[in-house]
């Protein structure tokens, strides 16, 4: 069965291949003949439509970078809320003793509270490291720009006039 890593990856090599494929000598010489078939509008009106649905999609990678991110955040959190627990744990008994009664219920409150988030910190983290590679995302999310960045050229690339027009010869039987 593959990770999640795994799968990212793939996509990732999958939009790396097209990239590749439409910078190619062939492809180069489809946008001319386009051009020369005078329907680089229509194209490049697709291409462009094309390049926002990946800007949506680098939209999307960049957010499941954020979810990604999650764990490393939580880790950091761990030895803070260790600390702040610790403030917690003075013994009723010390309390009393220094006529602060009051602070008793509040402490054992605000224990019981640390207790609770560090648990569920725990656990969010148990669940979320190892869910999405930030690496993997960062690669995908840098491949699907590229590919954007290329379809955009093209784009460009058949608005412009022909640099020269040649026109197509007819062949008859």
């Amino acid at each position: 069965m593959s990770s999640t890593a795994d799968v990212v990856e793939g996509i990732s090599r999958l939009i790396q291949a097209l990239d590749e494929l439409f910078q190619t000598q062939t492809f180069e010489a489809l946008v001319d003949l386009v051009q020369q078939l005078g329907i680089g509008g229509p194209v490049s009106q697709a291409l462009r439509a094309i390049g926002t649905v990946l800007e949506h999609l680098v939209d999307w990678i960049s957010k499941l970078e954020k979810v990604a991110a999650i764990p490393t955040m939580l880790e950091a959190l761990a030895p803070t809320l260790e600390q702040v627990k610790g403030i917690t744990t003075s013994r009723e008994q010390d309390l009393r003793e220094a006529g602060l009664d009051a602070l008793v219920p509040l402490t054992t409150a605000a224990r019981a509270l640390f207790d609770v988030l560090n648990r569920v910190r725990k656990g969010a983290e148990a669940i979320l490291k190892g869910l999405l590679d930030p690496a993997a995302l960062a690669r995908l999310r840098q491949s699907v720009m590229d590919f954007a960045a290329t379809l955009k050229a093209y784009e460009e690339r058949l608005k412009a006039k022909p640099a020269s027009t040649q026109t197509m010869k007819r062949v008859t039987p």
